[in-house]
């Protein structure tokens, strides 16, 4: 008796433990996206007024920068950069490898970078990372980057050209795909896609940080949209299946999503790979928009 006592008390803490630990990681993830946003904007402060570049390539150096390398002197601390509730890594998706400098990237995101770009090598100021930024606010400029990585140019914005900065996303949970799909030989197409997976992480939700500094926690089924887009943004051409600045709907057909044993979205790396990347049209989401501009995506800049 005792035995069963015991055994369905189990049953009902231990779940509720479980959520308890989520809700604890999800606190800290809040907490090192709010101070990732506070020294993003530090960083403004002292660019005159200019968000960091997303991406950025230099050819001379062969290097690619993330927004990340150039705020790194303003949050010192690499470790923010990393959520608790990362499935399979303690501290998120691994960039770098284990010790690029002699060529030994492991399984990281530049080791697929590398098989388009030979000679690219990272800034090298952090090594994990779990969170996506927000490309139309950050921007993506590789028109002089190495040989390998596709000539983009689309710049950052300056502070006084967001209307709502409390209501534009600049970072979130989720992953840089390392490639197409999961039989590709070549990926990291960083530079192409302009597309970073979202990841709902924590109890079926996801942390956001905004321009304004401040970063909050929404359900899946409630993430922030941004509001629609004005029609007389004449470059915006998607405002019929994408109305909206922040769009979330899932184009994945039910059979693929089962085939990769996804439930509603994905909780692991090569879930990503698995589903591969339809161009345009986002898998899990799409955060690219600046509110109350025609910053709608970066297809459209």
């Amino acid at each position: 008796m005792v035995i069963a006592i015991i055994a369905i008390l189990a049953a009902i803490l231990f779940p509720v433990f479980a959520q308890a630990k989520e809700a604890a990681k999800k606190t800290q993830c809040i907490s090192n996206q709010k101070q990732i946003i506070l020294s993003t904007l530090m960083y403004v402060g002292d660019n005159d007024s200019q968000y960091p570049f997303g991406i950025n390539g230099e050819r001379a150096s062969n290097t690619v920068y993330f927004v990340h390398d150039l705020t790194a002197p303003y949050r010192k601390n690499a470790d923010i950069l990393g959520c608790p509730s990362y499935r399979g890594s303690a501290k998120g998706q691994d960039y770098t490898g284990p010790d690029w400098r002699t060529n030994n990237f492991g399984e990281s995101l530049f080791r697929w970078i590398r098989t388009r770009c030979s000679t690219c090598k990272p800034a090298g100021t952090f090594r994990y990372n779990a969170f996506t930024f927000n490309l139309g606010l950050f921007g993506l400029v590789t028109t002089n980057a190495p040989a390998g990585l596709v000539s983009r140019n689309y710049q950052p914005m300056g502070e006084s050209g967001v209307p709502l900065p409390a209501d534009t996303i600049a970072y979130t949970d989720g992953y840089f795909p390392r490639n197409y799909n999961l039989t590709e030989s070549t990926g990291g197409w960083i530079d192409y896609w302009f597309k970073w997976e979202i990841w709902p992480r924590h109890n079926e939700g996801m942390v956001f940080a905004f321009a304004d500094g401040h970063s909050k926690f929404y359900r899946y089924n409630g993430l922030p949209k941004g509001g629609r887009i004005p029609t007389t943004c004449t470059n915006y051409t998607e405002t019929a299946g994408r109305p909206n600045y922040y769009d979330w709907v899932i184009r994945v057909p039910a059979t693929k999503l089962r085939s990769c044993g996804i439930d509603k979205y994905p909780n692991r790396e090569r879930d990503f790979e698995c589903v591969g990347h339809p161009g345009t049209s986002p898998n899990f989401g799409d955060m690219h928009g600046v509110p109350e501009t025609c910053v709608g995506d970066v297809n459209n800049l």
